[in-house]
């Protein structure tokens, strides 16, 4: 059985209608994905249920644009390491971020089965502090997270500034 969070009602129907998902073969999909994973050991990916769910969804349940979609996520952060280094949010700079809200998801979405709205607010910040390698940094490491969200990944994301 794979180990993901359940669905609520209102989410899994829609991941039903909308994303392609199908609830009795997600396991085999996993697996179809794990096995690939193995075949390309250069991609040195995260294979957890809820981790890999996520791109299946993101990409409607197609493999082969979840597979590249993968590809492309770890080749942004092997040809990138600025974008993936010091990601620690007690670091100064990414404190300092946080504490200006520069990106904030909101706890609700519109409605239940609708987009969350992830707060921007690209003024907040000081530039002779902070550079954009520094937003483009904080905003991948707040999207790592949400990908991990049922909310976010089945219902949607929009940025409101």
């Amino acid at each position: 059985m794979a180990n993901i969070r359940p669905l609520p009602e209102h989410l899994a129907l829609k991941a039903e209608t909308e994303l392609n998902e199908v609830p009795e073969r997600i396991e085999e999909d996993l697996n179809a994905l794990k096995t690939w994973i193995e075949q390309h050991p250069y991609l040195r990916s995260r294979t957890d249920d809820q981790f890999l769910v996520g791109f299946l969804r993101g990409c409607k349940y197609s493999l082969e644009k979840t597979k590249k979609k993968l590809d492309l996520y770890y080749s942004c952060r092997t040809n990138f390491p600025d974008f993936v280094m010091n990601r620690d949010p007690l670091l100064d700079k990414n404190l300092y971020l946080i504490k200006q809200g520069l990106s904030i998801p909101l706890p609700n979405a519109i409605t239940p089965d609708r987009a969350q709205i992830t707060l921007m607010r690209p003024g907040k910040y000081d530039p002779t502090i902070i550079n954009v390698i520094d937003i483009i940094r904080f905003t991948a490491m707040i999207n790592d997270i949400l990908i991990l969200d049922n909310q976010w990944i089945v219902g949607g994301g929009v940025s409101n500034i």
